[in-house]
């Protein structure tokens, strides 16, 4: 596969390869609370809203699919620029969660995101280690600048929102 090319089609109805521009944001925080309520936070998808400040891109997230969470849980995250639907793809209860989300304008891709985050226990701390990978379709390549822009904003904001609410409890 080239750079810049995308893998063979995936079940969330990825086109095949295909063109795209990559953005990535990486960052950790240090949260003073246990891993398990930190993973807690991270995993409750309908509560999003009572934590994750709407001063950026993010209105709300919610499941879609039946069950509880894990590997292969549907669910939409509404923004700004759009809804997302999307995929919980790592699932590993305390230390690690993953998702792929796919914004769509008249059914052609326009971005995939893929944030993941990976928690480290130091005592009654936990140290969040946050990586998103973003790929840019079509003509949103072209906005590849902005968009890395935008997805350092608000990867910070979701970071220091999660660090926020945790606080405060």
């Amino acid at each position: 596969m080239s750079k810049g090319s995308r893998p063979p089609a995936d079940p969330m109805g990825a086109s095949s390869t295909r063109p795209a521009s990559t953005v990535r944001y990486e960052g950790t925080t240090t949260i003073d609370r246990p891993i398990g309520e930190v993973f807690a936070r991270l995993a409750n998808l309908n509560a999003y809203g009572t934590w994750m400040h709407r001063t950026g891109l993010f209105r709300r997230t919610g499941q879609t699919s039946d069950g509880p969470l894990g590997a292969g849980t549907m669910y939409f995250d509404a923004t700004r620029m759009g809804t997302f639907r999307g995929e919980v793809t790592d699932y590993q209860p305390p230390s690690r969660i993953g998702f792929r989300e796919t914004l769509r304008l008249f059914g052609s891709e326009l971005m995939e995101a893929r944030p993941e985050f990976s928690l480290e226990a130091k005592g009654d701390r936990t140290i969040v280690h946050h990586v998103a990978e973003g790929d840019l379709f079509g003509v949103m390549r072209l906005m590849k600048p902005v968009a890395a822009l935008m997805a350092k904003v608000e990867r910070s904001r979701t970071i220091e929102s999660l660090r926020r609410s945790l606080k405060s409890e």
